[in-house]
């Protein structure tokens, strides 16, 4: 015997309200469609279920029986149906991870017009699984490794080598031969490696060895900045400090929205992907 639930909720409500009628009106169906929920009901359990006259209506035994686990069922789904507002209301939380270069000067200014969500970002030059870390949007720089997440282009990261304007005075301004910059001081970011190789316009190759490293592009800009090393950032982060000297183009690469909604995104998350699409054009 397998029950309908809806059925058992048709049920109760004529018995609280002892009229098919009523039970229509506070259902939103007709009376027929009420009729045949009971009737349905009957069938399925194999007895009557209400004595019915044109007056009133009343229990039989069946009925009287069943009536209380009607009630616990809906109670159980009132139950759920408040649960799942309160998930709904906790599910209105964003988390984004991003390069530590991404997250100043493009991802935490978009986020900062988000409202009604809660936000956290993850900054980590990693490319941290979205599963395992809850994560809702992933920017990545370079093509992505295969995987399970959607993927989308949404720009282009330029680098270039960076100095501040007082190391550009004491070494007496940009050389004109590139390879030049090569007796200068460097800085690098760990994952570089050793010697750095920066590829030149004409086709050379600039080969230095860094004197200062740092895991984070936040860290190197400041050793940049204290004027004691030429190093490689990003154009959107070194570009608004007006401490900064740009020498020399380096690389464009890729940049990349990844999340687990496959092509239909939620609408915020779409939105956010399309903000940092629009942000990166302009730079």
């Amino acid at each position: 015997m397998k029950l309908n639930p809806n059925d058992l909720l048709i049920f109760l409500t004529i018995t609280e309200t002892r009229s098919i009628t009523e039970a229509a009106a506070r259902s939103g169906l007709t009376k027929s469609a009420v009729s045949q929920a009971l009737k349905r009901l009957e069938d399925a359990i194999g007895a009557k279920l209400l004595f019915r006259t044109t007056r009133s209506l009343s229990l039989t035994e069946a009925g009287m029986r069943l009536l209380p686990m009607c009630r616990k069922m809906r109670e159980a789904q009132q139950e759920i149906d408040t649960a799942i507002a309160d998930l709904t209301d906790k599910s209105a939380s964003l988390t984004v991870t991003a390069p530590h270069a991404l997250c100043q000067p493009l991802l935490i200014p978009l986020l900062a017009q988000v409202t009604d969500t809660d936000i956290r970002v993850i900054a980590d030059d990693a490319a941290l699984n979205l599963v395992d870390h809850q994560i809702d949007l992933a920017i990545r720089v370079g093509a992505p490794a295969p995987q399970s997440a959607q993927s989308t282009r949404i720009g282009t990261l330029n680098e270039s080598l960076w100095a501040s304007d007082a190391l550009v005075q004491h070494m007496g301004g940009v050389p004109g031969d590139l390879q030049d910059l090569a007796a200068w001081p460097h800085a690098a970011n760990d994952w570089q490696g050793s010697p750095l190789r920066y590829p030149l316009e004409n086709g050379g190759v600039l080969t230095a060895h860094p004197r200062f490293r740092c895991n984070t592009a936040h860290g190197l800009q400041e050793f940049i900045t204290q004027g004691i090393a030429v190093g490689l950032l990003p154009d959107i982060l070194a570009q608004t400090d007006p401490r900064l000297t740009r020498l020399v183009p380096i690389s464009q690469s890729p940049v990349y929205a990844l999340h687990q909604h496959g092509k239909t995104p939620p609408p915020g998350l779409r939105d956010l992907i399309q903000a940092l699409r629009s942000r990166l054009k302009q730079i």
